[in-house]
């Protein structure tokens, strides 16, 4: 990975991650209601809206009804421009501002990713938005990009007080770290959804550290294959960065070094 995909090593506490990546699911969601072409495609993207808006619900120990304004949304080009002031620039960089100044509810993260431009969200907490500027500061460009500023103010669809948690966990992706954060604050609702995660999440721990794995760049064929020693292995761990891995033992020497 280069070094814009994850410019700062930042630890912030586990459940900020949980959070971030629940609310980036909500982001996406919410693109797909943008794009929707067919009545089935909306209803999709308004199921996984209402099972990601539960999920949020659960992290941040919410216990009364949500209201449509307090849905995570991208933010737009207006509401950047009045936070912008608030901040000053930088190559890639994330702050969060309270926009009761400008009249407005609720919170601004701000901030700038090299390859997608300006990005940034309004949400309705402070912990939320704590949780997407560290997500903005260290996740990669590819896992932001539902955060790039709109040209106008995000539509936000009213959502059922009731979904089929069961029915949405079965249509989430369990190698994605954003479905498995949603999956993992909605245990422990009832019996039926519970099932539907130890189903659709089998033999994922969702209790684990969320990883990423850097792509593997493809072998070139230059010739017969000679044996060659095998590179350790990476993962990067998100907020801390590349950790080395390998499974090769430590080597002795085939001689003894003594008289």
């Amino acid at each position: 990975m280069s070094s814009p995909d994850y410019p700062l090593l930042v630890l912030p506490s586990y459940e900020m991650y949980q959070i971030a990546h629940i609310a980036t699911f909500l982001a996406e969601g919410l693109a797909r209601h943008r794009a929707a072409g067919s009545r089935e495609e909306r209803w999709n993207a308004l199921r996984d809206l209402a099972g990601g808006r539960a999920a949020l619900d659960q992290a941040l120990g919410v216990t009364g009804p949500s209201r449509p304004e307090d849905l995570p949304c991208p933010i737009d080009t207006g509401t950047y421009r009045a936070a912008r002031e608030i901040m000053s620039a930088g190559p890639r960089q994330a702050e969060v501002v309270s926009l009761e100044s400008t009249g407005r509810r609720g919170w601004a993260v701000v901030g700038q990713v090299p390859g997608i431009g300006p990005v940034g969200a309004v949400v309705s907490s402070k912990a939320v938005a704590d949780a997407l500027r560290h997500h903005v500061l260290t996740q990669p460009v590819q896992e932001l990009t539902a955060w790039a500023v709109r040209d106008r103010p995000a539509r936000l669809p009213t959502l059922s007080q009731r979904v089929d948690l069961a029915a949405f966990v079965e249509n989430l992706n369990p190698t994605l770290n954003r479905s498995r954060a949603v999956a993992r604050h909605l245990r422990g609702l009832n019996s039926r959804v519970d099932a539907a995660i130890r189903g659709r999440f089998a033999g994922v721990d969702l209790d684990g550290p969320l990883v990423v794995e850097p792509p593997q760049a493809p072998a070139r064929a230059t010739g017969p294959a000679r044996p060659q020693r095998s590179a350790p292995a990476s993962r990067h761990l998100c907020g801390i960065g590349p950790q080395v891995t390998t499974h090769s033992a430590p080597k002795v020497p085939a001689n003894n070094a003594g008289p």
